[in-house]
């Protein structure tokens, strides 16, 4: 069966799939992404983490500038926040974040970092869905944008 996307405006993506066709945001374009990377790798016997899936989809973070990070980190929940961190083990990210959330927070994130157990999967997956689906919505509105070695101005 082949899979063909096509984007129809900034956060609109027509999906054709055999013979049907539908409309999708960008989250919905992405969580299908990674649900096709699953089926994939479980068709050839391997190992695949939605979890993990999830999580490099939110280490699109580290792209945002600051201004755009203490919008995302101000529209999120900070137990969120934390969960990511837990799971991403990216100290790249954590100091993104701890650099933009502010100097109480910031302390507070710290020390649950150092307390935290393991984040089990349903609701980790629960909290990076939150922060993820947050950051698109942001980029959407205009508040938040992108920017990487492929970003171009004219």
């Amino acid at each position: 069966m082949k899979v063909g996307i096509k984007k129809i405006h900034e956060n609109e993506w027509l999906v054709h799939i055999g013979f049907a066709s539908m409309h999708l945001d960008r989250f919905s374009l992405e969580l299908l992404a990674i649900t096709l990377a699953h089926v994939r790798a479980l068709e050839h016997g391997e190992a695949h983490s939605i979890l993990d899936s999830y999580v490099q989809l939110a280490m699109r973070i580290k792209e945002l500038d600051d201004k755009g990070l203490q919008q995302l980190t101000r529209a999120v929940e900070n137990r969120d926040l934390l969960h990511l961190m837990v799971l991403a083990q990216d100290d790249a990210l954590n100091d993104c974040i701890l650099k933009n959330v502010g100097g109480m927070v910031a302390k507070q994130l710290k020390s649950d970092m150092q307390k935290a157990e393991a984040v089990d999967e349903t609701t980790g997956k629960e909290a990076v869905t939150r922060v993820v689906k947050t950051l698109f919505e942001l980029e959407t509105q205009g508040q938040v944008e992108f920017y990487n070695e492929a970003t171009q101005y004219i």
